[in-house]
């Protein structure tokens, strides 16, 4: 999830990681850098999902492309969802999905209705 990089946006992360984990799921939550290096990626071998946040600023096509593990769907948190447009450019032509969260979503920490958007 890219934000401002502030606890709100890890806050909603660590909630959707334990809605996650309810429905079954093995579940872990970092800081996004964590994509670029291969040996602190391997602790979360295991997992279904990873669910990182980072700035929007870190967001890069070359950053996509250096990742040691694909990314699947890029989130936007409310406060940079002015972003999207840009961020569903950079993500044109792969796989990832790029979705922008309702601020409505995001303050009632509606996790469970996101999480299905993701799987």
């Amino acid at each position: 999830m890219l934000c401002n990089g502030g606890l709100s946006g890890q806050h909603f992360l660590n909630a959707l990681a334990r809605s996650a984990s309810e429905d079954g799921y093995r579940v872990g939550v970092d800081f996004g850098g964590i994509l670029y290096d291969k040996k602190a990626l391997s602790k979360y071998d295991e997992m279904d999902y990873l669910f990182l946040f980072a700035p929007a600023t870190e967001m890069t096509r070359d950053a996509i492309e250096t990742s040691y593990m694909p990314i699947h769907t890029v989130l936007l948190a409310p406060q940079v969802r002015y972003l999207y447009q840009a961020m569903s450019e950079r993500v044109d032509g792969t796989e990832i999905k790029c979705i922008a969260i309702e601020p409505i979503t995001f303050a009632e920490m509606a996790v469970k209705e996101l999480f299905t958007l993701i799987k």
